[in-house]
């Protein structure tokens, strides 16, 4: 298994346990988490801060599914694309998320009702 899916696991790891040691681990240095509900793309170095905004807007028991997975991995670069959802509550969307062997890159998502 190619170093980008190990670092892409850990990172869903980080997510479904809310922890920012494994999401710090599996990001690149110039990491950039693109949420509309933010001002400004999120980097490596303000993901901590970013958790506890997220867990504030959207709760602390977070179960997660995601569906319709998309997986392209080419020249170095794997690409995912998914529906997530945090079930029991409001929150859902799309997300596109981008991992080389230095850590993912970059995740962009949207929130649908």
């Amino acid at each position: 298994m190619a170093l980008r899916h190990k670092l892409r696991k850990l990172y869903i790891e980080g997510w479904y346990e809310l922890d920012i040691v494994k999401l710090l681990a599996s990001v690149s240095n110039d990491f950039q988490f693109i949420d509309p509900m933010e001002l400004t793309p999120v980097g490596k170095n303000e993901l901590d801060k970013y958790m506890d905004r997220w867990n504030a807007r959207v709760g602390l028991n977070q179960r997660w599914r995601l569906s319709n997975e998309v997986r392209q991995d080419q020249d170095g670069i794997l690409t995912d694309w998914e529906w997530w959802e945090l079930i029991g509550t409001p929150f859902q969307g799309t997300a596109v998320v981008t991992t080389t062997d230095q850590g993912v890159k970059m995740e962009k998502i949207t929130y649908f009702k």
